[in-house]
């Protein structure tokens, strides 16, 4: 095992590009075919450090209930052995309930972080095996770039997805990921999929763009609606609802469409967490 004392990497955001759900399944989980992209630009920062007792420290989810306690509980069960006492520290720039995976990712990081730190080489491969014990996007984390993933999230396959810049604009309050969920089993099914291929740039991305749980979201918070109009209003295409909510993606045409963005968001949505991201085809270096 290595002899290293800590070790800290970045936790970044998400956002799911097309999002189809399907009726809820006897096991409780909704069938998923999504499209996530790993953001470049403000993250998380988790790290871990050996410790005389394990310990996780994360504003306002410390302790055995922040996921990145349960990562640690998988890697344990995934290396088939007792490991050291680890402490994990998570500096957050990510809002929390906002559908952007901020968990999640911390998380992912802390499985990959802990791996490196004790030097145990468990790979991709097994290390996304872990994750998916601890929930569904966190295996999307180990491996990063862009992923169509299946399932209830947690099968994954490469894809290809076009280069953009964005911002995202998140409301002071969050959505609960299964009140989503319930209110979308109340609505009306959304159309079938379409199978319209992935476009090949940016501009494309504005007809493509798909979340079948924008309609649920904003029954549970009409605000979203309006949030929605003036981010749209702003020049964002598309805007689109990050996962389950309550963080909307506006996505423009290149950096310099993207920072006049956020400049005019900034002064149009006084109060608001904005994130200025983007997305270069990259996967998580490093695996």
């Amino acid at each position: 095992m290595s002899a290293m004392g800590s070790v800290t990497l970045p936790a970044p955001p998400k956002v799911n590009l097309r999002l189809l759900v399907g009726p809820v399944r006897p096991d409780g989980y909704h069938p998923l075919t999504t499209l996530m992209v790993a953001l470049d630009g403000p993250a998380d920062a988790v790290t871990v450090t050996r410790a005389d007792e394990r310990q996780v420290e994360c504003p306002g989810i410390d302790g055995p209930t922040n996921l990145a306690w349960a990562a640690l509980d998988a890697l344990e069960a995934e290396a088939g052995e007792a490991l050291p006492p680890l402490a994990v520290h998570i500096a957050k720039a990510l809002p929390a309930q906002a559908g952007i995976g901020g968990g999640s990712s911390d998380a992912a990081t802390t499985l990959l972080a802990a791996d490196q730190l004790l030097g145990l080489g468990l790979g991709a491969e097994r290390l996304e095996r872990a994750a998916a014990d601890v929930g569904s996007d966190v295996p999307f984390f180990i491996r990063g770039g862009a992923q169509w993933a299946t399932g209830r999230g947690e099968v994954l396959r490469p894809a290809e997805a076009p280069a953009f810049e964005c911002v995202i604009v998140a409301p002071g309050t969050g959505l609960s990921t299964p009140a989503v969920y319930a209110a979308f089993d109340d609505l009306p099914a959304p159309p079938p999929d379409d199978h319209a291929p992935v476009p090949g740039t940016a501009a494309g991305l504005a007809t493509w763009c798909r979340n079948d749980l924008w309609p649920a979201a904003r029954t549970l918070d009409p605000a979203l609606a309006r949030l929605h109009a003036d981010i749209t209003a702003a020049g964002a295409a598309p805007a689109l609802l990050c996962g389950s909510g309550s963080a909307i993606c506006a996505i423009a045409a290149d950096a310099a469409a993207a920072d006049a963005l956020a400049d005019r968001l900034a002064r149009a949505l006084p109060g608001m967490h904005l994130l200025r991201a983007g997305f270069a085809g990259r996967a998580r270096e490093g695996l």
